[in-house]
């Protein structure tokens, strides 16, 4: 009788330990949430602006990334997708047209999540996630090749 409990105490506290790694992994990887402005991390240099001037514009900028609506609040408009598909993808090689991500988001990032509209169609945003920080780029995609405009850096 006490061998029998003995296994199930073990087998219940296996499955517990199962749960508890679970449920931290979908923690870590979660990025729903609201988020501000840190800096911009990276500015393209077909950009007319500077990174101080971008700073300056970003400052006090909102961004609401959630399953029913990614939302960014600027000072003077907003924009907002609703339904928004978040697609996770393989970051790309470095090309002439895209900065190496990993320099500037760092190593511990594996994967950017694209952001859809609903109808499946590109929204020109993309999400970095590590397991403490976010960045938010913006790109532009001419024929089959897209551009990183922007890659800002959030905090909580």
């Amino acid at each position: 009788m006490k061998k029998k409990v003995r296994i199930l105490l073990l087998t219940a506290g296996l499955i517990l330990i199962v749960c508890l790694y679970c449920c931290s992994i979908a923690k870590k990887h979660s990025f729903y949430g609201t988020y501000k402005f840190k800096e911009v991390s990276y500015l393209s240099l077909l950009s007319s602006s500077t990174i101080d001037y971008a700073n300056e514009q970003m400052s006090g900028t909102k961004y609401i990334i959630g399953t029913d609506s990614f939302r960014i609040e600027y000072k003077e408009n907003n924009i907002e997708i609703i339904s928004p598909k978040y697609v996770i993808e393989e970051i790309p090689e470095k090309s002439p047209l895209l900065p190496d991500v990993h320099s500037i988001v760092g190593k511990g990032v594996k994967y950017q999540y694209t952001v859809y509209n609903k109808d499946g169609s590109k929204t020109g945003w993309r999400l970095y996630v590590s397991y403490d920080n976010i960045w938010v780029a913006k790109f532009i995609t001419t024929g089959d090749k897209e551009t990183i405009m922007e890659i800002d850096k959030l905090s909580k």
